[in-house]
């Protein structure tokens, strides 16, 4: 029967590079060169080459002495990986059993070798659909485990709508990124981690304000995540537009109305329940018995589109829909979309300002035709269905 290989078993690149190492920690012995020189030039190995860390911490069990057992108390003192603590303790025990013997004196002196800081971690961000709803991905590479990958689906009303967390390999990932997420629709574009978890903390919040418990699995990304932080309390877009760029140009808010023709805005639009009230004052309009000249009837028209103008967009709906347009301006100019990043924006920060009656804001005036429009002409859909069905003659 064989006997079960070692978990880390070190190949022959590997091997050469700890000859290498221990040769010249044998030297540096051998010199009596204080004990925080040698820390020093293990230091370096392990800063270029972490990977080494627990094949190096094995290899010290050949240079049997005082020093080693030293260095190898240091480095415990330092390390904050489970394994790298129990592969240090193997070794140690190891030098005991050979009969070395050292004095484990504390010291205030902060040790040289200090372990690599965890990866930062990696975003991705989709555009905004219709719902209020967007793809989130943070990822981050683990130590012998591949990438650590939380996915989400956030929603600016309801929280997280969905959410889990994946192992990926890195070449797994970018399989999953391109071809399972990004489209030329609703292209997934590369934000900072930090900002991602941001959001999903957000979401989070959003979660339980509306007494729903959050996803299973949730806490591990806090966990994985906790010495992540977001300290700007605006939207990433700031920190590529200035609000300065863009406060007061009339010819990017202007520009504004034109961003429905693009996606994903060209998808968003009022409920219908929402709306349904004022589409239904449109058709009444339409087939009135009264005769009204053209002008009339558009005088009436918008009557009705002012009147939903200011009984839809309260503060709260204002704020919605200028948060939307922020986030959206950031993956308009991640694709190559500036001058619609700009117009995006210029829109959001008008929505600072309570809508005026005479000049509304450009982008919400559209956004208000188009959702009424909608409805009209699905109900007039369902009017020629109905007319069909009335012709069919049963027998």
């Amino acid at each position: 029967m064989t006997k079960k290989a070692k978990k880390h078993t070190a190949d022959a690149a590997v091997g050469e590079k700890l000859d290498q190492i221990l040769e010249e920690i044998k030297v540096a012995q051998s010199q009596n060169l204080p004990p925080d020189e040698v820390l020093k030039k293990v230091s370096v190995y392990l800063t270029q080459e972490p990977y080494l860390a627990i094949h190096l911490i094995e290899a010290l069990a050949r240079i049997p002495n005082p020093e080693t057992a030293q260095l190898l108390t240091a480095m415990m003192a330092e390390a904050k990986e489970k394994q790298i603590i129990k592969s240090i303790k193997r070794t140690l025990y190891k030098l005991r059993q050979r009969g070395v013997k050292w004095a484990e004196k504390p010291t205030d002196e902060k040790p040289v070798l200090t372990p690599p800081k965890p990866a930062q971690p990696e975003g991705h961000l989709s555009g905004i659909d219709a719902t209020g709803s967007r793809i989130l991905v943070i990822a981050r590479p683990v130590p012998l485990k591949g990438l650590f990958v939380v996915f989400s689906i956030i929603n600016d009303l309801g929280g997280i709508q969905e959410y889990n967390v994946r192992q990926f390999t890195k070449k797994s990932f970018g399989e999953f990124l391109e071809g399972s997420l990004s489209t030329a629709d609703f292209p997934v574009v590369e934000t900072p981690g930090a900002y991602c978890l941001h959001l999903l903390k957000e979401a989070a919040s959003l979660t339980q304000e509306l007494s729903k418990p959050l996803p299973q699995g949730y806490h591990d990304a806090e966990t994985e995540f906790r010495d992540i932080s977001w300290d700007d309390p605006n939207p990433l877009i700031y920190q590529y537009i200035k609000e300065d760029e863009v406060r007061d140009r009339p010819h990017l808010l202007k520009d504004s109305a034109n961003l429905h023709e693009i996606m994903p805005i060209a998808t968003w639009h009022l409920e219908s329940k929402e709306v349904e009230k004022y589409a239904s004052g449109i058709t009444e309009a339409q087939q009135s018995k009264i005769v009204l000249r053209p002008d009339q009837k558009e005088a009436r028209f918008n009557t009705i589109y002012r009147q939903a103008l200011e009984e839809l967009f309260t503060e709260e709906k204002r704020l919605l829909w200028k948060r939307r347009l922020e986030e959206t301006a950031y993956v308009l100019l991640k694709t190559g979309k500036e001058d619609k990043a700009k117009a995006a924006l210029s829109a959001a920060v008008d929505l600072n300002n309570p809508l005026s009656p005479i000049e509304p804001n450009p982008f919400i005036w559209n956004l208000l035709l188009k959702s009424i429009q909608i409805l009209l002409e699905t109900d007039r859909e369902k009017q020629e269905e109905e007319k069909k069905t009335s012709l069919i003659i049963t027998p």
